[in-house]
């Protein structure tokens, strides 16, 4: 690579992270970063296939930070940890095999389809507060296999669908159904990471180097932003954010004709 293309990457990478750190911090969305593949392929042309896996390498650091910095919460709900380790694991393995197995197409019109999910949920989806109903307890293991299954496919931890499920399934309480979905999160992350080592598909130095670069101008950002997060900058951003995802996950979803 010569030096202009160094620079021209770094810059692109640089653009790309203030951009995802800002948007997920304002929305709140501190790991489940699928923006940034987004940007990968639209911004930094890079395969979608290769922005997956670079999106893989940061997922798994932040989601493990957040996994750590909610360890109060998470023991409060450790009876459920096998269950989601579990069904996560199993789900994103299953994912990362079909993600080598479908074509660059097939994997756009996936990511177009979750990208207008995420949209129309930005839009319409407001936030449940914490009190005490029935839990559902049997709804743990498959939404945490699908979660998993949709981080070993898109890199993408699912978490703006599974936390508002696992929320419902513990009887609506915020705090411990977001630290189960960190908790699925990371788990699927490194279980799609060593599925990927054991099929002998290894990272390259360029993927690695990238996921760092762009894993510390995000959380950079985010926690700038952070420090002046607002109930109002949510909505604006939300507003913002959820038709641009809808128009590309259309765009997309276009490929197939």
């Amino acid at each position: 690579m010569t030096m202009q293309a160094l620079i021209m990457l770094l810059v692109k990478g640089l653009i790309t992270g203030l951009i995802v750190g800002t948007v997920t911090a304002s929305i709140r969305s501190w790991v489940d970063r699928f923006f940034l593949v987004i940007l990968l392929v639209n911004l930094m042309g890079l395969p979608i296939h290769e922005a997956i896996t670079v999106n893989l390498v940061v997922l798994s650091v932040a989601a493990l930070l957040l996994s750590l910095e909610q360890t109060d919460v998470l023991t409060s709900v450790r009876e459920d940890w096998a269950l989601i380790i579990i069904s996560s694991g199993i789900g994103a393995l299953l994912g990362r095999l079909l993600e080598f197995a479908l074509s660059d197409i097939a994997l756009l019109v996936l990511l177009g389809i979750y990208a207008i999910l995420v949209g129309v949920r930005l839009l319409f989806v407001k936030p449940v507060p914490e009190r005490e109903d029935p839990a559902h307890p049997a709804w743990l293991a498959p939404v945490s296999f699908g979660g998993g299954f949709l981080t070993g496919l898109l890199s993408a931890g699912g978490k703006p669908f599974t936390v508002p499920i696992y929320n419902w399934a513990l009887g609506h309480h915020p705090k411990r159904a977001y630290a189960l979905g960190s908790l699925g999160v990371v788990t699927a992350a490194w279980a799609a990471i060593l599925a990927q080592i054991a099929m002998g598909k290894f990272f390259t130095p360029m993927e690695l180097s990238l996921g760092a670069y762009e894993f510390i101008v995000i959380s950079l950002t985010a926690l700038f932003v952070r420090r002046y997060w607002t109930p109002k900058l949510n909505r604006i951003i939300s507003l913002l954010v959820a038709p641009i995802l809808i128009v590309i996950g259309v765009q997309y979803l276009m490929l197939l004709r």
